[in-house]
């Protein structure tokens, strides 16, 4: 059995374990559904400058991206803690390969999630070029990868102190979301925070997924090589960083047994 057979399987065995827990995934989806539905709807009232609506809805599926990207971190957790890792380990598997699994296995359960809320965007907000649309997918499947990496690193670090893991993912949730545009313009952005903190939202891979989503798929806008190298360049550093983290990890494990 080839290495490469191995790491689909692990990866196969942990994207199907994302569609297990049936109550995480109906709560994740009536979250992004209220924030679609409603928060975007009443939002719309209270901001007369732009169509509040149609600037959110596509932020919405970027969010839903992130937070199921960020379920690979539970999920490798899990792993650690249950002893699942460890028997990953007695296979003919690498390190590497077993890290590679992860990423490939969390960015496919983001890319489902999110691709689920895509569909109930297209109909609440008809897109105006479908083929951008299918152009953006695999750009967006990279940055999901990297977010999954953001996963394995929180669940590495927290990996000898399980009760932190939830308090480090809510932290980096809440500092990728409130510094991007996901909520709000870059424009807005710069009314009331520094040129440097204007720069670190624009360099958000959520900021410029989120864009891409809004400018190239529901604008029609024509797409910009530059801006899709951009979000690669952005999202690829993140995934290189939870492969190095979870290596790290799974080194010690093997070494000693246990973090």
């Amino acid at each position: 059995m080839t290495e490469l057979w191995l790491i689909l399987r692990v990866a196969r065995n942990d994207f199907s374990y994302f569609f297990r827990t049936k109550w995480l995934m109906a709560v994740l989806l009536s979250l992004n559904l209220s924030d679609m539905l409603i928060v975007a709807l009443v939002y719309g009232r209270l901001i007369t400058e732009i169509n509040y609506f149609q600037f959110f809805v596509p932020g919405v599926v970027i969010m839903g991206l992130f937070v199921a990207a960020l379920d690979t971190g539970r999920r490798i957790w899990l792993a650690i803690r249950e002893g699942m890792l460890q028997y990953y380990l007695a296979l003919p598997i690498s390190n590497e390969g077993i890290v590679i699994a992860y990423l490939l296995a969390g960015g496919s359960a983001a890319m489902v999630y999110s691709g689920s809320l895509l569909l109930i965007a297209l109909v609440v907000l008809p897109a105006q070029a479908i083929w951008n649309t299918l152009i953006l997918l695999p750009f967006l499947f990279v940055l999901a990868m990297g977010l999954a990496g953001i996963a394995a690193s929180l669940a590495s670090l927290a990996s000898t102190h399980g009760e932190y893991y939830f308090a480090y993912q809510q932290i980096v949730q809440v500092l990728l979301l409130a510094f991007s545009t996901v909520f709000y313009p870059i424009d807005v952005v710069k009314q009331y925070l520094p040129s440097f903190m204007v720069a670190v939202v624009s360099a958000n891979p959520l900021s410029q997924a989120a864009e891409a989503m809004r400018q190239y798929a529901f604008a029609g806008a024509p797409i910009q090589p530059w801006a899709l190298v951009t979000l690669l360049l952005s999202s690829i550093p993140l995934a290189v960083l939870g492969l190095v983290a979870y290596l790290t990890a799974i080194y010690a494990i093997r070494v000693k047994g246990k973090l």
